[in-house]
Formats: C-alpha cells, sequence, structure tokens
C-alpha cells in the first residue's frame, strides 16, 4: 500500500518558514537555472470567464544542496506548483485572498506524490526572497560603501509587506520608505515595522510613509516595485544614477510598472530566460543576464548605474522552498 503524502497546511507553513532557510532555497534556485541540473518549462496561463488564472508551475532539480539544512546531503526535487489568481476574491464574503497556490512534491524515483503544500505564503516568501538574493548581488556586494542605505518601498499589500520584512531583516538599512496610493495601508505598513523592528538589522531604522511617489524615491538606493498597475510609475528623473530596482510585476505583465526611459537607462537582469521569452517578450530592453549568472561568475557583478531585478517567479524557487519546508516539518513531527 503506498503511503499517504503529507498535507501540509498555511499554519505549519508559517510556523516554519525562516529567512535564513528561504534565502538559501531562492539563492540555490537562482543559480540552478543558470546551470545544466534542471527541467523547467515556461508556465502555462488557463484563463477563467471570472477573469481568474490557472498557474501550472512544473519542474526537476537534481542533485542540490540546502546549506541551511546539511551541508553533505543531496537533494532531488520534482515538483508542480498550481496558482490562482481571482482579483474579485477580496470582495468576496468572507473574503479570500486573490491569489492561492498549491505545491505538490512527486518522489523523482517513482513519480509516486509525496506531499501537498499549501503555498500562498510560501510563494510570497519566496519571491521576497529571490530579490534579496539579487539585492545582495547586484547591490551589496559591489556598490555598498558602508555608508546609510535607502529602501523605498512602491506598493504596500502583499508583496510590499513581505519585501519589507525581509529586506529590513537582511540588510543594514538606516531607512523605509513606504509609498501606497491609498496611503492609510502604507501607513498600516509602517505601524506595523515598528513594530518589529528589534528584529532588523538596524533596530533605529527610520520608517516613513510618503504622499508623493517622488519623495519616496529621492536618493533611494534600493527600491522595490511591487503593484498592480499597467501603467508607469516611475520615471528616469525621479531616480539617482546608481540604484537598484526589483520589480516584481502582476499577472501577465510582468513590466508596466518603470517607464521606458527607466529601461534606456538600465541593466536589467531575470531569473529563467524560458520564462523571459515568454512573459518578456514584449520589454524593449535588453537582458543583460540572470542573477544565477551573476552568482556563478558567468556574468561581471555590476559596479555602476542602474540595475533591475525583473523578476518572473518561477518553479525553481517553488520547489526549492517547499523541500525547505517538508525537512523542516519531518524534523519537527518525527
Amino acid at each position: 500500500m503506498s503511503q499517504q503524502p503529507l498535507y501540509i497546511r498555511e499554519d505549519d507553513v508559517k510556523r516554519l518558514l525562516k529567512w535564513e532557510e528561504m534565502y538559501d532555497a531562492a539563492k540555490v534556485a537562482l543559480l540552478s537555472a543558470s546551470n545544466e541540473t534542471f527541467s523547467q518549462p515556461a508556465r502555462s496561463f488557463t484563463t477563467t470567464s471570472e477573469s481568474g488564472l490557472l498557474l501550472t508551475m512544473p519542474c526537476y532539480l537534481d542533485n542540490y544542496q540546502l546549506p541551511s539544512l546539511s551541508r553533505e546531503k543531496l537533494y532531488r526535487t520534482l515538483a508542480c506548483k498550481l496558482v490562482t489568481s481571482f482579483p474579485a476574491n477580496a470582495s468576496r464574503s468572507p473574503a479570500l485572498p486573490k491569489i492561492l497556490g498549491n505545491i505538490f512534491l512527486f518522489n523523482p524515483e517513482s513519480g509516486q506524490l509525496q506531499a501537498i503544500l499549501e503555498a500562498t505564503l510560501i510563494t510570497a516568501w519566496r519571491t521576497a526572497c529571490a530579490s534579496l538574493v539579487a539585492t545582495q548581488c547586484l547591490y551589496f556586494d559591489s556598490r555598498w560603501k558602508q555608508q546609510d542605505v535607502i529602501l523605498s518601498i512602491v506598493g504596500c499589500g502583499v508583496q510590499g509587506r513581505i519585501h519589507s520584512i525581509g529586506m529590513c531583516t537582511t540588510f543594514p538599512f538606516s531607512e523605509v520608505r513606504l509609498w501606497n496610493r491609498t496611503e492609510s495601508k502604507a501607513t498600516q505598513l509602517a505601524d506595523e515595522l515598528r513594530g518589529l523592528a528589534q528584529q532588523f538589522r538596524k533596530p533605529s531604522i527610520a520608517i516613513s510613509v510618503h504622499a508623493s511617489l517622488t519623495t519616496c524615491l529621492a536618493d533611494s538606493d534600493v527600491i522595490v516595485i511591487a503593484t498592480s498597475s499597467h501603467e508607469p510609475l516611475i520615471q528616469r528623473h525621479q531616480l539617482k544614477d546608481d540604484v537598484h530596482i526589483n520589480t516584481i510585476g502582476a499577472g501577465e505583465v510582468h513590466h508596466a510598472e518603470l517607464h521606458q526611459n527607466v529601461y534606456d537607462a538600465s541593466k536589467v537582469y531575470t531569473d529563467h530566460w524560458e520564462g523571459a521569452k515568454t512573459e518578456l517578450k514584449e520589454l524593449k530592453a535588453e537582458i543583460v543576464g540572470l542573477v544565477g549568472e551573476v552568482l556563478g561568475q558567468k556574468k561581471p557583478t555590476p559596479s555602476a548605474g542602474i540595475t533591475i531585478f525583473q523578476s518572473l517567479g518561477m518553479a525553481l524557487e517553488d520547489a526549492t522552498s517547499a523541500q525547505v519546508i517538508v525537512e523542516a516539518y519531518k524534523m519537527t513531527h518525527g
């Protein structure tokens, strides 16, 4: 008789999530995407009559390590994430998250289903951690000179929130600035960040809410833009000459938030080529390389200028993140 697959609910996922482990999982995924040890087709999009989307994201990753868990063990992961995106969920009663996801892990030798993980939180965290890895290798590794460093968060929804917490936990930002189209949401996030400040790299971090996007961005060193805007919000004149931008995008449009004049002055990096060919085919900018290629020293580390991490999200990130959670779950449940 086959063994019953694990079912790991969101409450357990929340309890097991740790920044260091998820950062390592994202780093492994981004590095792997620049090597030959994986299989990851471009994700498929299925539309519904309710303006909804079903995204299917399969992958296989062979013989990789998760240093935060073990420096000896090698992992093999066969996974598929199914994600639904239904914009009207927020207005339902009771309200539901706009984006819902589940990750399925299979035995890589037999194909048997091993685990199902509720993945709404995993999706948020792995997306933020991909930005953390990109920010480390495209900004902090080469351009940070121990000076005060300013973070700006544009969009204070799910991704803006988790990015701000992850960024402030991981890096020594002296200031974080928040902007949201509805200012009350930015104010709410600011209050939450003040309550978490003691766990940040700089507990004395200054936290401010800005009504003007221009003042929010002025002199910023690192920017996270995480909105659902389909029109450009940020233009070149609002940015200084040396800044790193993580742009998250939403749905099928991943490059609507920045004006073309920003792309014209920037070096653009992404997470995987297969996704970029499909989802960034309308982008009028040269993609210099993958973040994983910079991590693996296949492409040079940028030393100045405007850099953009065009985050698409990929199944490899879900697979390594889910593997971390499964291993942690097994350790706590015998």
